[in-house]
């Protein structure tokens, strides 16, 4: 009997033992769970290290694979540009008078063949055929507007006459000047948008002065010319600066601003073409003004300096080999018998070497008719008046401008040196019978507050 009872006391004992050991089993259990979650946190926060890593290290696979292509696209790109050739010509003549009431347009009427009559075939030819063909436009395309009060000289043409520019092959005009504002600003303003209307760009004037800023951008198989343009032609200033409000031209009486509009466009184009409306009128030689500032227009980025504004030719300049053209004379303005040229700049070559060559091409306007030269006669005439006036240059007989020390030497003309120097001798006769004519045919016209002589 005492056997049989002794069994459930061991299970009772045992059980209370289990009990006594439980506590340390959760324990255990605990500390395990706590060990198996700390190692799974330490297993996600490892998997998501690698992860980032993985991704950080394929981002930059990724960018440096992008910077790579970009390199590469890069450089082929230039490659290309390099072996781009570009070979184009940007024509230029002087001031265009289209005023309805004026001698040449008086003139074109009464023509069968209208412009045709009025430019000669060969020279209208070259301005059609130029990859841009630029003219100092001195007048206001307008049907409204009112005349300057007070200005003896005050030129409108209709917007219709904008055909006459269309057939001319005119692609740019420079409008600083001192009779784009002859019909006040609505005169100005209707030209800006005549010309917009008819795809014909325009630079030194808007309807701001942000606009009469703005440098006008052409290019050519990835080469970039800008063209710029101011004026400081007038004594009594009939012709007012843009405002940040209100309609005018670019001055450059105090050079500053233009100086800065050429360092702007030098910034984003390869070449700068400044235009500049100065001096005076039917003036051969090239005032203090001109020459001196034109030297700073230079130094601050422009590639070449183009005047307009005395309708007679003056010389040329070159400086910081550089060539300065103070005054293209009168592409078709007016009835006088005057000399004049056709300015080419042929530009040629690719990213990597370029060469720019200048060229001019005599020509004579008379009658309200500009033609090329027709016999050396002519020619001679023409040349000789510019390098009488021109400051250490040389025109070749193929017209290209050179400065003296670097002109080809060239027995082409077929002259002997004696020849070559009884010509050079008579160029001050000839260009002083020049001025005497000018002067001759002005004495009957008023001053018109300017400095001018005659209208213009």
């Amino acid at each position: 009997m005492e056997e049989r009872y002794d069994r459930p006391r061991r299970s009772e004992r045992n059980r209370r033992k289990r009990r006594r050991l439980r506590p340390g089993f959760v324990l255990n259990a605990v500390c395990l769970g706590i060990i198996l979650i700390c190692f799974c946190i330490g297993g996600v926060q490892a998997i998501l290290a690698h992860n980032e890593t993985k991704a950080q290290e394929e981002a930059e696979a990724a960018a440096l694979a992008e910077q790579e292509a970009a390199a590469q696209k890069a450089e082929e790109e230039a490659a290309a540009l390099a072996e781009t050739e570009y070979d184009f010509t940007i024509a230029m003549m002087g001031d265009v008078n289209l005023d309805d009431t004026w001698y040449n347009m008086t003139y074109l009427v009464e023509q069968e063949n209208g412009i045709y009559d009025c430019i000669g075939e060969s020279l209208l030819e070259r301005m059609q055929s130029a990859d841009l063909f630029c003219v100092n436009s001195e007048f206001a395309f307008t049907d409204g507007g009112t005349a300057l009060n007070g200005k003896a000289y005050t030129f409108r043409a209709q917007t219709s006459n904008i055909s006459i520019y269309e057939t001319m092959g005119v692609d740019l005009v420079t409008l600083a000047n001192n009779h784009v504002y002859d019909y006040d600003a609505e005169g100005l303003t209707d030209t800006l948008a005549t010309l917009d209307n008819a795809g014909i760009a325009h630079v030194g004037a808007g309807e701001n002065l942000e606009e009469a800023c703005e440098p006008y951008y052409v290019e050519f198989n990835g080469y970039t010319v800008a063209f710029v343009n101011a004026s400081c032609a007038e004594n009594i200033r009939y012709t007012p600066q843009a405002t940040e409000d209100s309609a005018g031209i670019l001055l450059c009486y105090e050079t500053d601003t233009f100086v800065q509009v050429i360092q702007n466009a030098k910034e984003n184009a390869d070449f700068v073409v400044a235009c500049v409306h100065w001096g005076t009128e039917y003036s051969y030689e090239a005032n203090d003004t001109q020459r001196t500032t034109a030297k700073e227009y230079i130094d601050a980025g422009a590639d070449v300096i183009v005047g307009t504004h005395s309708h007679c030719l003056q010389g040329i300049e070159h400086y910081d080999g550089k060539p300065i053209f103070y005054n293209l004379g009168t592409c078709w303005f007016n009835e006088k018998t005057l000399e004049t040229f056709l300015l080419e700049i042929h530009f040629t070559g690719n990213a990597e070497e370029g060469n720019v060559a200048f060229t001019v091409t005599p020509a004579i306007q008379s009658g309200c008719v500009t033609r090329f030269t027709e016999n050396d006669e002519e020619w001679n005439q023409v040349v000789d008046l510019m390098e009488a006036y021109s400051y250490d240059v040389t025109i070749a007989s193929d017209g290209t401008v050179y400065p003296s020390d670097e002109a080809p030497i060239s027995d082409d003309d077929g002259m002997s040196d004696e020849t070559e120097t009884e010509m050079e001798t008579e160029t001050e006769t000839v260009t002083d019978d020049s001025s005497l004519e000018a002067d001759a045919l002005d004495e009957d016209m008023a001053n018109d507050g300017t400095d001018e002589t005659a209208a213009g």
